[in-house]
């Protein structure tokens, strides 16, 4: 077992406004994403639970109805299968740490990602 630095791991990029780097364990999925601002993440939903924390910037969310706003050194816990979507207010670094693997991002799914 050794480190793994987030330079090491390649760039996806998703849209002109977003990139994605990914950590995949067995069992979850460790994620950094880099957000432009006015970037718009469309409503979806997934099975894993989702733990976000703002690096740089800030976000606007929508979490199953409820608005909350998350800025640099804030986290959120987005429960299993709760449809949300997110607004980026500023540029945004963000890491996301899904409890199940993101097999659908594997897979390409990841449209709603793509939406600017």
């Amino acid at each position: 077992m050794k480190p793994v630095i987030w330079e090491d791991i390649s760039v996806e990029r998703i849209s002109d406004s977003v990139q994605r780097r990914v950590l995949w364990g067995d069992k979850g999925t460790f994620a950094q994403l880099t957000l432009a601002s006015s970037t718009h993440v469309a409503k979806h939903r997934h099975l894993a639970e989702q733990f976000t924390c703002i690096i740089k910037g800030a976000i606007r969310l929508n979490v199953d109805g409820q608005e909350v706003l998350l800025k640099a050194g804030e986290m959120l816990v987005i429960p299993a299968n709760v449809e949300h979507e997110a607004w980026v207010v500023e540029d945004c670094v963000v890491w996301d740490f899904f409890t199940e693997r993101r097999d659908d991002w594997q897979e390409g799914i990841n449209q709603y990602l793509d939406s600017d």
